[in-house]
């Protein structure tokens, strides 16, 4: 239970979208197509599985051919959404057919024209590929004892096809910036340069041993992404539970990471945008391990750097150890003496050991605050006055982590100000 906790907590303070974030609507392209996926194909008088399109440019998944009697069953049914599922279930083809089985797509189902219909709560993304499966054996039909044969399940790939453009969208950046990670890291974030697509993300992430072998149960699954509002940042989770001392994965499987070797992580091509293309190329980064951090963030430790008044230069401020980039842009701003809120522009640099702050304004001679939220962390969940490790390294630091205001003055050089 500790490690679903740890990692609800986790999301939590990210403040992040998950996958289901609405896209714009549906995207023009070429009209969708049904592919085979190898399942034998529905004989003669057999329902069929179908990618249709509506005038309105919407795509749905058809279920054609079913009994006039089945139809009436299920325009009555109040059916829950697992018992819909059950029926008939869309959900993302995984890039590897070894990997896990992926949740199903949500979506509204529905009695229509003669046939069963579902429709995705957001569009389809081109490019994208969904197996379908249609088991009939709740239906009227298949408990009918005199039918000739009893219906069989079905199962079909369909994909709206990508626009026939070139790729565009590369892997930007990976945080951590910096060679080196503690034993205990906890997240990446992978930032792309335009939308990404409606996809999961996990199968086309993997991390490799200095032998180029994968590191099972590396990260952690969820049932959704952790995208940024625009999708143009990715947040990968390390297992918490085999990170943390203490707790059941980590005794019976240790650290995803060890020190003192090398890990690459791998970003595959195939991953779509939101234009249903692929990467441009693959994306590779090695890291080097250290020892694990396991004090609490301390902020007298920070040094600032306090600009010029009315200019615009930025605020300085530098971090003994790397800071997590993501909660840097939401746990740490700057106010005013008596508290307001000041807006400009936050920027992450020298491997998360630095950060500034221009604001929109030019400063103004007078005193000033650094804030820091609770939930600001270092790269292995450390926060102000809770080490993530608190129970394993000192039982007597209290167990709640705190915020911290530094002040600051902007002044004129004149000692007579």
């Amino acid at each position: 239970m500790r490690q679903v906790a740890r990692a609800a907590a986790l999301v939590a303070a990210f403040a992040l979208v998950p996958a289901c974030s609405p896209p714009g609507g549906p995207a023009p392209g070429p009209a969708p197509r049904a592919l085979g996926d190898g399942a034998p194909q529905p004989a003669a008088g057999e329902p069929g599985i179908h990618l249709a399109a509506a005038p309105s440019g919407e795509r749905t998944i058809d279920v054609a051919g079913l009994p006039a009697a089945d139809l009436a069953h299920l325009e009555g049914a109040a059916l829950t959404r697992e018992a819909w599922q059950a029926l008939l279930r869309v959900r993302v083809a995984p890039a590897d057919p070894a990997s896990a089985e992926l949740p199903a797509v949500l979506g509204d189902y529905a009695v229509d024209g003669g046939k069963l219909r579902f429709t995705p709560r957001f569009p389809f993304p081109a490019g994208q590929r969904y197996e379908v499966v249609f088991d009939p054996s709740s239906l009227p039909s298949a408990r009918d004892r005199s039918a000739p044969t009893p219906p069989r399940t079905l199962r079909t790939t369909v994909e709206v096809p990508a626009p026939d453009l070139e790729p565009s969208t590369r892997v930007a950046a990976v945080y951590p910036t910096g060679p080196e990670v503690p034993e205990n890291h906890l997240r990446l974030y992978i930032v792309f340069s335009a939308p990404m697509g409606l996809g999961a993300g996990g199968p086309y992430i993997r991390l490799l041993d200095e032998h180029g072998e994968p590191v099972a149960d590396a990260f952690l699954p969820l049932d959704v992404d952790l995208w940024n509002a625009d999708r143009t940042r990715y947040t990968v989770l390390y297992d918490p539970g085999r990170v943390k001392r203490g707790i059941r994965p980590n005794a019976e499987l240790g650290r995803p990471l060890a020190a003192e070797r090398t890990y690459t992580l791998v970003i595959d091509g195939s991953w779509r945008d939101g234009a249903g293309q692929p990467l441009v190329a693959p994306f590779r980064r090695e890291y080097r391990v250290g020892p694990p951090r396991e004090r609490a963030l301390d902020p007298h430790a920070w040094r600032l750097d306090a600009p010029a008044p009315t200019t615009r230069d930025p605020l300085a401020v530098r971090f003994p150890v790397p800071l997590d980039y993501g909660l840097l842009q939401s746990a740490l701003h700057v106010a005013t003496g008596d508290g307001r809120p000041l807006a400009g522009e936050i920027r992450v640099a020298e491997g998360e050991t630095r950060w500034t702050f221009t604001p929109r304004a030019p400063w103004q001679p007078g005193e000033y605050r650094l804030v820091a939220a609770a939930t600001l962390e270092d790269t292995a969940g450390n926060r102000i006055g809770r080490p993530f490790e608190v129970d394993a390294v000192d039982p007597e630091v209290p167990g709640r982590a705190r915020g911290a205001v530094l002040p600051f003055r902007i002044g004129y050089a004149d000692p007579a100000w």
